[in-house]
């Protein structure tokens, strides 16, 4: 997921609240929501040519306006008209509910977080530089322009690049204060230095979302903005809607952190979403949890299946397992790649026990080996294989075919 600098509240202390464990509500763990219908996955399977033709197509004309729009002079408000154009026929249909005020020139930009489309929302509106060039797509950094140049490991935020910029150029910036995406259903909470770079702040509410029969999610933890850009090109249609806010007149009076908590209840407000005491901070630590889940899980179906196949190597075992995330298949597998290695009796009758862990154990394997009509065949197969070893075994020893390659 994309940032938009390195870090704002360094070395603050992880949040211990109820937000803290209802994290996953705010910031999705999968690309897909984990209650998809059959029905769904078949019109997704019959309109995956459609949509990939459909992506295609957009990227090809997203780079031919590309080449258009860095000609373009940067305050030239027909750029503005054709970058909206562009956003359209990629299927990004933006509605401007409240525009800003047109004597007002700010210097900073600040908004939300929710997509990897919103730096270019933004600039339909206002032009605007962006502070990262750091995970977001080569499209959108050629787009909007990219001042920071800082390397990843430099923790102090880039303030000092904002000034320089400021002071040479009158087109403002853009910060999205939250460094992370979310899904919409909160607002992380808010550093404080993009407040420091300038008094004149402009506030941008944004809103996006997917027309798509398989709903999938914007972005999620382990997804890159690659990915989030691709999947826009491939979604039919997108609706953006986007509101310019006031800060009030008592704005400069505020020191940078109130200023940061001022924004996010007003957007959240205006959004009618809660303003989290969660930081990137916790989203990352939230990210290494669910990482830590699954290593934890995938040990634990590695040491099922070795208990049944202790002659197959662990590591075939666990590449095995990274793609079926279940025993009874990956049994299966390993012993229909290495027919040689055929099971005993008293290994056969682990396996059920290893499907019936799996499924208690996990939650994402297929279900115990007498429920699941799969397992159960995998079985009848395994057995099979068992008895012609075994009658093939007593040949050979009845009539003294030790000469026979087994």
């Amino acid at each position: 997921m994309s940032t938009t600098a390195s870090t704002a509240a360094a070395g603050s202390p992880p949040t211990t609240s109820i937000e803290q464990q209802n994290i996953s509500s705010y910031v999705n763990s999968s690309r897909f929501p984990k209650a998809s219908s059959p029905i769904q996955m078949i019109l997704f399977a019959v309109t995956l040519p459609l949509c990939l033709s459909l992506a295609l197509i957009r990227l090809f004309l997203g780079l031919q306006a590309l080449i258009i729009l860095c000609i373009m002079p940067k305050r030239l408000k027909l750029r503005r008209y054709f970058l909206r154009l562009v956003l359209m026929l990629i299927g990004v249909f933006l509605h401007v509910e409240k525009p800003p005020k047109k004597s007002f020139k700010p210097a900073v930009i600040v908004s939300n977080h929710v997509s990897v489309l919103d730096r270019l929302l933004v600039e339909c509106c206002m032009p605007c530089y962006t502070l990262s060039v750091r995970d977001i797509p080569l499209l959108v950094r050629l787009v909007v322009g990219s001042l920071d140049m800082t390397p990843r490991h430099e923790a102090p935020p880039p303030t000092a690049v904002a000034k320089t910029h400021l002071d040479n150029s009158d087109v403002p910036i853009l910060t999205l204060p939250e460094q992370m995406m979310t899904n919409g259903g909160g607002l992380l909470k808010f550093a404080s230095w993009p407040f420091s770079i300038s008094p004149d702040v402009q506030i941008a509410c944004v809103e996006v979302k997917r027309l798509h029969f398989l709903r999938p999610n914007l972005s999620h933890v382990f997804s890159s903005s690659t990915s989030d850009f691709f999947w826009c090109l491939f979604s039919p249609a997108h609706f953006a809607t986007i509101r310019f806010l006031s800060v009030g007149e008592d704005w400069k009076d505020r020191n940078p952190e109130q200023k940061a908590s001022f924004t996010q209840t007003l957007i959240s407000n205006e959004l009618g979403v809660p303003a989290l005491k969660l930081t990137c901070h916790d989203v990352n630590e939230h990210k290494k949890s669910l990482v830590k889940e699954q290593v934890v899980d995938l040990d634990s179906l590695v040491r099922q299946v070795v208990e049944v196949l202790p002659n197959i190597p662990e590591s075939e075992i666990r590449a095995d397992l990274m793609r079926t995330r279940d025993t009874t298949q990956t049994i299966y597998n390993l012993v229909k790649t290495a027919p040689r290695s055929v099971p005993n009796k008293s290994q056969l009758k682990n396996t059920a026990t290893a499907s019936a862990g799996t499924a208690g154990g996990t939650g994402k394997a297929s279900g115990s080996v007498f429920k699941n009509p799969v397992a159960r065949a995998n079985m009848l197969e395994l057995k099979k294989a068992e008895l012609i070893a075994s009658g093939r075994a007593r040949y050979i020893e009845k009539h003294g075919l030790t000469n026979i390659d087994s």
